[in-house]
C-alpha cells in the first residue's frame, strides 16, 4: 500500500511539473542568404520615413517559416533531431521575392514565391515535427480572418501547412492602417522581384506573432 501510494504522488508530481512547464512555441524556419538582410534593411528605411518600426530595425530575424506550432517544453531536444536529419536530405536551392503584400489584418509581408520544391521543403518539415507538438495550442488571431485555415489548424497546429502554405518574411505586425496606405502607394507597389538561395533550417523560440532574435539551433543544406 505505501509503494502504491509513493507511485501515485511520484506521478501526480509529473504530471503537476509538466502543467507548470506549458507550452513553448518553436518556430521550424528556412534560413535565407545574407543578401535578403540587405532587401529587408532598404525596406525597413522605408518604411521608417513612414514612422512604422519594421520587424528587423527591432532586430528580429528575416525568416521564412516551414512550420510554426507549440510544443511541450520537453521536445526541443527531439526536434531538432528531426530538423537535423531533415537538413542532411537536402541542398541550397534558389527561391524569389516576388512582392510586398499587405494581408486583410494589415499586416506587411514580403511574399516568398511558392515552388514545388519549396512545398515539398515545408510539406517534409510539417510530416517530420508535427508529431512532436502540443495537442492544445492556442490559436492565433488573425485565423478567423482565413476560415479556410482553421480545418488546418485543427489538424495539424498551424493554419499555414500544405495547400495553406504561404511562404514569406514579415516585415510588420499589424500596422497603423494610413501609415500603410502611404507606403504601399510611395514603396511598396513597385517593389522589383528578387531571387536568393535558402541555405539551410533554423529552430527558434518566438513571440506571439511568431518572431525571434536569436536562434537556437541551425542545420545547414549540405553544399
Amino acid at each position: 500500500m505505501f509503494r502504491r501510494m509513493m507511485l501515485v504522488l511520484v506521478l501526480l508530481g509529473f504530471g503537476i511539473t509538466q502543467a507548470m512547464a506549458g507550452n513553448v512555441t518553436y518556430n521550424v524556419f528556412l534560413i535565407p542568404e545574407k543578401s535578403v538582410d540587405q532587401t529587408v534593411g532598404k525596406i525597413s528605411q522605408q518604411l521608417k520615413k513612414e514612422q512604422l518600426n519594421s520587424l528587423y530595425s527591432q532586430g528580429y530575424l528575416p525568416h521564412i517559416t516551414l512550420y510554426l506550432t507549440e510544443y511541450p517544453a520537453n521536445h526541443l531536444e527531439s526536434i531538432k533531431k528531426q530538423v537535423q536529419q531533415l537538413a542532411s536530405q537536402w541542398k541550397p536551392f534558389e527561391v524569389k521575392l516576388d512582392r510586398i503584400e499587405r494581408t486583410k489584418g494589415d499586416w506587411l509581408m514580403l511574399n516568398v514565391e511558392r515552388s514545388r520544391q519549396l512545398q515539398r521543403l515545408a510539406d517534409s518539415a510539417t510530416l517530420a515535427v508535427e508529431p512532436l507538438r502540443a495537442m492544445d495550442p492556442t490559436l492565433p488571431g488573425w485565423v478567423a480572418k482565413y476560415p479556410g485555415k482553421l480545418a488546418a489548424f485543427k489538424r495539424y497546429g498551424s493554419p499555414n501547412v500544405f495547400i495553406n502554405f504561404q511562404p514569406h518574411i514579415t516585415l510588420l505586425p499589424q500596422s497603423d492602417s494610413n501609415k500603410l496606405d502611404r507606403f504601399m502607394l510611395r514603396y511598396g507597389n513597385g517593389f522589383k522581384p528578387l531571387s536568393f538561395k535558402v541555405l539551410g533550417i533554423g529552430i527558434a523560440k518566438v513571440n506571439s506573432n511568431g518572431q525571434a532574435k536569436q536562434d537556437l539551433a541551425t542545420y545547414y543544406f549540405k553544399q
